[in-house]
């Protein structure tokens, strides 16, 4: 006698596999997680960037107060950053010419170097960092998080001969997106300035 063959049971709907609308759904889940994850992750970020700049400002606004002690004034470097860089290296001076005062490079350097008001390797900084102390710095300049120089803004020369009228110096990180309006001739920062686009997210020394 011939036996019946085995009965075939028919699979489930959840047996066949998902459906194409179930792999959609779980796509769009994952995809928004990752979102999620990924904005997160990018705010702490930038804000650890934040962060970082206004410790390295604080670093460079001391620097400066030691140079103005020192020398008087602070650097005549308005917006020229090696020269920034080997103001607060200790590689500049003011010198009498004459009936004026030049800001120069210095020419009688100690075979130990000169008088340094910054630690470079404290900061960031593009460029080459000269291995004997001796050794003037040519190509350096110091950098905020993304990689962009710091932007400092003063007087060029003597306060007679100069149209600068802010009481001091203005220094600040153009932020993450390299972006800004630099301040004018006169130094003045005013509110205006400070809320243009470009400026929304430069962060200022002392703030």
């Amino acid at each position: 006698m011939l036996q019946n063959p085995p009965h075939r049971h028919s699979l489930s709907k959840h047996q066949q596999g998902f459906t194409l609308i179930e792999l959609l759904m779980v796509i769009a889940v994952i995809l928004i997680l990752a979102g999620i994850t990924f904005g997160v992750s990018r705010g702490v970020q930038n804000a650890q960037a934040r962060a970082k700049a206004k410790a390295e400002l604080a670093i460079i606004s001391q620097s400066l107060e030691q140079h103005k002690s020192v020398n008087g004034d602070y650097p005549w470097v308005n917006d020229n950053p090696i020269e920034f860089a080997k103001a607060l290296m200790g590689w500049k001076e003011f010198n009498q010419s004459g009936s004026s005062v030049v800001y120069i490079d210095k020419t009688n350097v100690p075979s130990i170097g000169p008088r340094a008001f910054i630690d470079p390797k404290k900061l960031s900084y593009s460029g080459t960092l000269p291995i004997d102390s001796d050794e003037k710095p040519t190509n350096l300049n110091f950098t905020d998080p993304w990689g962009n120089e710091y932007i400092y803004k003063y007087r060029i020369s003597a306060p007679t001969d100069s149209d600068w009228e802010n009481f001091g110096y203005v220094l600040y990180s153009k932020g993450s997106d390299n972006s800004h309006v630099a301040v004018s001739s006169d130094g003045i920062l005013d509110a205006t300035l400070r809320q243009n686009s470009k400026n929304a997210d430069n962060i200022y020394a002392g703030e």
